[in-house]
């Protein structure tokens, strides 16, 4: 029946009629710079394509102003591009559109975006969203978690926490709700690590006792201690060991404005184009 309708509706188009391929079909190429023609003038994104020739594109949700397009080899794919397009934007009239860029493995599941991740703490401070030091931390370093701490009246910290594995963090300091500072601190540049954290904070206790909680807290901007919520029969604690900075390390600390591109997820990583290779 399929083949039939098509058959009726392919002899019903006049014969100086431009045909538009089904999707699947036609050059992809030229489709991709039809739909989304700022694609064709993005460097990264024409280089990409001319490496790997003949390509298939699709679509994903991404949240309700943007989306992923997915750019991907036909043949022998061992990589694909994907790139984050701002849906109501007119590209046809010459508005920017294109955000982030990854390359990433074809067998490679795409970060989930951070608005997405953390969706409340997000939706509370815009500015998070701004931030490329943040979204590349959630988006890259997969934290499973968050804590919101209000220092002072109209000053709130907002702790970006990864626990698995090494332990590592990323703090930012909000007056007014914008970004006044960025740290990230990871266990491999102090003296005490996490479990030694954990042992001394347990020293002493009894054998019932566990750790409810464990968070990095920097003071001063450089005297930095774990914070961990003991649980012990009825009652819990919060137990302080401090931890110093290895000898030869630094926090990596950064403003708006200064150091946006700071590598805290090593060598080879943009906020703009993220590539990964196997």
């Amino acid at each position: 029946m399929l083949g039939l309708i098509l058959a009726v509706l392919v002899c019903s188009i006049p014969a100086d009629a431009v045909v538009t391929p089904l999707p699947g079909q036609g050059n992809q190429t030229g489709i991709l710079f039809g739909v989304h023609p700022n694609a064709k003038t993005n460097e990264t994104i024409t280089a990409f394509i001319a490496e790997h020739g003949e390509i298939w594109w699709h679509e994903s949700t991404y949240n309700h102003t943007h989306e992923y397009v997915y750019i991907v080899p036909a043949n022998a794919c061992e990589e694909q591009l994907v790139y984050l397009n701002k849906i109501r934007a007119d590209e046809h009239g010459g508005e920017p559109s294109i955000g982030n860029i990854w390359i990433i493995g074809c067998d490679e599941a795409l970060p989930l975006a951070a608005e997405l991740t953390f969706p409340k703490i997000f939706a509370k401070y815009p500015a998070l969203s701004n931030d490329g030091g943040v979204r590349s931390y959630v988006e890259n370093q997969s934290p499973g978690r968050y804590e919101e701490v209000t220092t002072r009246p109209s000053r709130t910290q907002v702790y970006f926490i990864n626990d698995t594995g090494v332990f590592t963090e990323y703090i930012v300091d909000l007056s007014g709700g914008e970004i006044v500072s960025t740290t990230y601190v990871s266990e491999e540049n102090l003296t005490v690590g996490r479990a030694e954290a954990e042992t001394q904070a347990l020293s002493g206790r009894s054998p019932d006792a566990r750790v409810e909680n464990i968070v990095l807290k920097v003071y001063g901007g450089d005297r930095i201690v774990w914070e961990i919520t003991v649980w012990a029969g009825q009652k819990t604690d919060v137990v302080q060991v401090p931890s110093d900075l290895a000898p030869g390390q630094s926090l990596r600390t950064t403003t708006p404005g200064f150091g946006a591109a700071l590598a805290v997820l090593g060598a080879g990583m943009s906020f703009v184009l993220c590539r990964k290779r196997r």
